[in-house]
């Protein structure tokens, strides 16, 4: 590596302070993310953009008295906005009821998909759930779920019966990069928000697929299926929102599910990537809550990370790993997805995602992992995993500490390697390069 400076990065493990000394010569790109300033008036943003949506009908000219509306709320920041911290669910109902719409035919559907759920009640609060019927969606549970149909890329869509029921399906999300769908937002809080189990894994098996579908839209194969989904259950309207790094609204949109998403994505790229070439070297830490566990710190950290580095490129995963694996909270008994599962071979990974053989959101996300550890050399660099058991995970290699595997991967590229850093906090750990439709 070259002499001269020396750029002090500093990121934490486990709760302290750890340094990441860099030559600062070599580094040729920081990815960053875009702190945009909270909009105002977020009350009055939003009826305005039910009044005047993208691509489709304002949504009052859609009700009439005595339908049935079901509300799939996002599992993120999106509960919040209409429950304690921006309180927008109550106006939200005053204005159905303006337009003829009782409480009691309104269902707030709270749409985590797979996804554990933490803290519902307290997010939401107790005044609006008091008001009108509200369900966690269960993907599960088979007696509550209703057919909608086939996509043409044979996903049979199973989704909550309450919405399928629903004369009106009006969605709220939140729009920020995602390995499956690229992007969060749009018809992605059909499936996998309110679908089932079936649903959800039969679409996510699309995983399979080489292409890195991590910041794409249009020419990502899942989310093209999730929106033909969303096109089978019919959602009427879709609310999504983009935030800054204090969860703080930034912008809003609503309309056709994706014509508002697509209309949205200029700005959500702008807070979330970055516009750089790619460099010989990728140093990616993957925020300081996945940074205690291996198995959560995987996802979206390796496929970010190759596009933003060059083909022969090495990637430098670097994390404390002091919890160890870590297994997802969110896993059903006898779902185990454990270390061993990113030992086995790629082909054995995918065998498993398709025989459904353990908790599939898992496989899935383990699956892309170890895709990008057979397409690109990946360094790992944790005082949590030995070196030996990084090498069985398909690890290139493994170092205790940050310091040896910066010095091997410029052994590899030479003095001259140029240098890209993804070591962004808190909500910043899906920012990534700039990465065209």
């Amino acid at each position: 590596m070259r002499t001269g400076p020396l750029k002090r990065c500093s990121v934490s493990f486990a709760g302290q302070p750890e340094e990441l000394l860099i030559p600062a010569d070599n580094i040729t790109a920081e990815i960053t993310f875009t702190d945009f300033p909270a909009i105002g008036a977020l009350r009055e943003r939003l009826f305005h953009a039910l009044e005047h949506p993208f691509g489709c009908d304002p949504l009052s000219t859609v009700l009439r008295p005595g339908m049935k509306v079901a509300i799939p709320v996002g599992s993120r920041v999106t509960d919040w906005m209409l429950g304690v911290r921006h309180q927008l669910g109550l106006p939200l109902l005053d204005y159905l009821n303006a337009h003829g719409i009782r409480d009691e035919d309104v269902t707030i559907l709270y749409a985590a998909g797979l996804h554990a759920t933490h803290a519902v009640a307290e997010r939401f609060g107790s005044k609006l759930q008091q008001r009108v019927r509200f369900v966690v969606h269960d993907p599960r549970d088979e007696r509550g779920l209703a057919y909608c149909g086939v996509t043409t890329r044979g996903t049979p869509v199973w989704i909550n019966r309450i919405a399928a029921e629903a004369d009106v399906i009006l969605g709220f999300g939140e729009i920020s990069p995602t390995v499956q769908g690229g992007w969060c937002g749009g018809g992605k809080i059909i499936l996998p928000g309110i679908a089932g189990k079936d649903t959800i894994e039969t679409n996510h098996a699309y995983t399979l697929v080489p292409q890195n579908t991590l910041f794409l839209a249009d020419r990502n194969h899942m989310r093209l299926d999730m929106e033909e989904a969303a096109d089978l259950a019919r959602l009427t309207m879709k609310v999504d929102i983009l935030i800054n790094s204090r969860e703080e609204v930034v912008d809003l949109y609503a309309g056709d599910f994706r014509k508002a998403h697509r209309a949205a994505l200029p700005k959500a790229r702008e807070i979330w990537l970055t516009r750089m070439a790619p460099t010989d070297i990728a140093v990616v830490y993957p925020n300081e809550v996945r940074e205690r566990h291996l198995s959560r710190s995987l996802y979206g950290c390796l496929e970010a990370s190759d596009w933003a580095t060059s083909d022969g490129g090495t990637i430098i995963l670097v994390l404390s790993a002091a919890g160890g694996w870590g297994e997802p909270p969110e896993a059903a008994p006898g779902e185990s997805c454990g270390p061993e599962i990113l030992k086995l071979p790629l082909e054995e990974i995918g065998r498993r995602i398709v025989r459904r053989q353990g908790y599939v959101r898992g496989l899935v996300m383990l699956y892309g992992a170890k895709k990008m550890l057979s397409k690109k050399r990946v360094l790992l660099a944790s005082p949590g995993i030995a070196p030996q058991e990084a090498r069985a995970f398909g690890f290139a290699e493994g170092f205790r500490c940050f310091d040896e595997a910066l010095r091997v991967a410029f052994g590899i590229h030479g003095p001259q390697a140029t240098v890209s850093l993804n070591l962004t906090r808190g909500v910043g750990w899906r920012c990534g390069p700039w990465v065209e439709d």
